[in-house]
């Protein structure tokens, strides 16, 4: 799961690059989501993966 959570923490690390170069607010909007859905996805996943690991 280290690896599930290191893509989270790369794609806010970029996307935060992205803000500063002061993208247009339509195309800001759009990958604010696309980050906010992956992150998302990428969560769910980890959560999954915790609840069906053998905890023997």
């Amino acid at each position: 799961m280290r690896e599930i959570q290191a893509i989270i923490t790369a794609a806010n690390t970029e996307y935060r690059r992205f803000i500063a170069t002061n993208p247009d607010t339509e195309t800001r909007v759009a990958v604010s989501n696309a980050v906010k859905f992956l992150t998302a996805d990428l969560r769910s996943a980890a959560a999954l993966v915790a609840s069906t690991q053998d905890r023997s």
